[in-house]
């Protein structure tokens, strides 16, 4: 079990020396601007009734990017070079490795 715990303090130590630890009030601000924009994009993908509705689904997506590269951003990662949804997937997959939910 000492095992166990000298193994976590060394990995929790390799972290805090290697990036910063991010401010928890903009972790938590950026995760409820990341929910707040994915319950948009959701509504307004089953909104059939929605006048201009393929321009504000374009325009909640590219906001929803931002947030999500302001979240990788805020925790270290690296922002992909790839296509949009691509770059989207790999982004929301690892920040939820790391603990993150919106």
């Amino acid at each position: 079990m000492t095992t166990h715990l000298t193994d976590l303090a060394r990995s929790m130590l390799r972290r805090s020396r290697g990036c910063p630890t991010p401010d928890p009030f903009e972790t938590l601000g950026v995760q409820m601007r990341l929910g707040r924009l994915a319950a948009e994009i959701s509504r307004l993908e089953h909104d059939d009734g929605r006048w201009a509705r393929a321009h504000h689904l374009t325009a909640a997506q590219a906001a929803y990017d931002d947030v999500l590269a302001e979240a990788c951003r805020l925790v270290g990662l690296p922002i992909q070079e790839a296509v949009a949804p691509v770059r989207r997937l790999l982004a929301e997959s690892e920040l939820r490795s790391r603990g993150w939910s919106w």
